[in-house]
């Protein structure tokens, strides 16, 4: 009976060990694609993605300092959800604030559609065959959590901007 005890335990460690080792490889896989995507990236791509991202910055802060105080307290209610908070900012802003974000929304389909009009047919397929990878080692709610797990870590780099 102890014996097995100890082969079960055995099994279960191994278990778990060679699933913890599939996950850091699936893990580890992805950040080299993502690497090597930028390695692929000539330097007018990287340069419209840092615009980008400086565009987008720079609009967040923009819209972050003309909400009012009462709208700031919406942004920061905890005990709302976030789809709640959503909803109650969305019915507070004024028709400017309202005009800034489709202004940026303008600004980011414009900045992506500059971005894919740039990519050669290599890149293209580099980006079709790293989706179906993705497609067929993830199901979509492991994917959705590697795609959030990513977001949270780039927030962390960057120190949540």
């Amino acid at each position: 009976m102890k014996s097995i005890k100890i082969i079960a335990l055995a099994v279960f460690v191994l278990l778990v060990g060679i699933s913890s080792a599939e996950a850091q490889q699936n893990q580890n896989r992805g950040k080299n694609m993502n690497r090597a995507a930028v390695e692929t990236m000539t330097s007018e791509q990287k340069q419209l993605i840092q615009e980008q991202r400086d565009r987008i910055k720079e609009k967040r802060e923009l819209f972050r300092a003309s909400l009012t105080e009462s709208q700031l307290a919406i942004f920061d209610n905890n005990d709302l959800t976030r789809q709640e908070r959503h909803d109650a900012l969305m019915k507070s802003l004024t028709e400017t604030q309202k005009a800034l974000m489709q202004e940026h929304r303008l600004s980011v389909q414009e900045s992506k559609q500059a971005f894919r009009n740039s990519m050669t047919a290599e890149q293209r397929q580099q980006i079709r065959s790293r989706m179906q990878m993705n497609r067929e080692t993830q199901g979509s709610g492991e994917m959705r959590e590697t795609v959030r797990e990513q977001r949270r870590q780039r927030m962390h780099n960057n120190g949540g901007n």
